[in-house]
């Protein structure tokens, strides 16, 4: 580990949390990035940095055929059905993934889960500390809470195709155990215990609010992201967590919390 930098393999490197990576990545010192997989319309596209693409030592392409001896664990910001073509290969090339895409279906869901009992899988709709520390907070609270009124509130820059947004979904499922088990996306979203609110306005970077209320009182817990810088963070440290792991569905909970419970 302190001889062998790790390699990355950086997929959705043209969207918003790409450029985030490639600028996070060169700032930790034992991991590396070996490949750009980018969009074939996006290939020349000037948000890929020049840096980058003529930089001889990252190969920039357009698909991974033949590209896994070049990397060793994949992050993927991408977008659902190109997120499961990239699990798909790496459960073929047993090589871990960590995954910030949102928006999955259920049968999606079901895949991944599927695929992390070959290879080692972080997924998670938020790699923020502070969103991690609330769902812990959450798990740890939700059965005393006796206030019955739940909102959950999400703000998202107006380009953020999926409402609402994996945070909240996977704040949905954990406040769910309070009422039964909900643990399907459709599942969640029909429970009639919780009410949400989605916002999508301006380049808002991503605010979660959740709101426990009766008549007499009323439980505010807020997160509020202020750059983009947090997510880039948190997922080179999972990539960093999971290496030489060998397989599990993990989320950045385990790494936040220092722990290999698998999910599964």
């Amino acid at each position: 580990m302190k001889n062998k930098k790790i390699k990355i393999a950086l997929s959705g490197s043209t969207g918003k949390m790409g450029h985030v990576i490639l600028k996070e990545i060169k700032q930790i010192y034992n991991v590396e990035l070996s490949i750009l997989l980018v969009r074939k319309k996006n290939n020349k596209e000037k948000n890929v940095s020049n840096n980058e693409t003529k930089n001889k030592s990252i190969l920039t392409c357009t698909s991974l055929k033949n590209t896994y001896k070049n990397f060793d664990i994949m992050i993927d910001f991408s977008e659902a059905k190109n997120t499961i073509k990239n699990v798909k290969y790496c459960v073929k090339h047993k090589k871990n993934i960590i995954i910030g895409t949102t928006g999955f279906s259920d049968s999606e869901e079901s895949f991944i889960k599927k695929s992390a009992k070959k290879i080692c899988i972080v997924k998670s709709a938020n790699f923020s500390h502070g969103i991690n520390i609330i769902y812990l907070i959450l798990e740890n609270i939700i059965n005393k809470i006796k206030l019955k009124k739940i909102k959950i509130i999400d703000k998202h820059h107006k380009h953020k195709q999926d409402s609402p947004s994996g945070t909240a979904i996977e704040i949905g499922r954990i406040i769910n155990k309070k009422f039964g088990k909900y643990n399907t996306k459709r599942e969640v979203l029909n429970n009639k215990n919780i009410n949400f609110i989605s916002k999508r306005k301006g380049e808002v970077i991503g605010n979660h609010t959740i709101l426990f209320s009766n008549k007499n009182e009323i439980l505010k817990i807020t997160h509020k992201a202020k750059n983009r810088s947090i997510f880039a963070k948190g997922a080179i440290q999972s990539a960093i967590w999971s290496f030489k792991k060998i397989k599990g569905l993990f989320s950045m909970k385990n790494v936040v919390n220092k722990n290999e419970d698998i999910l599964w």
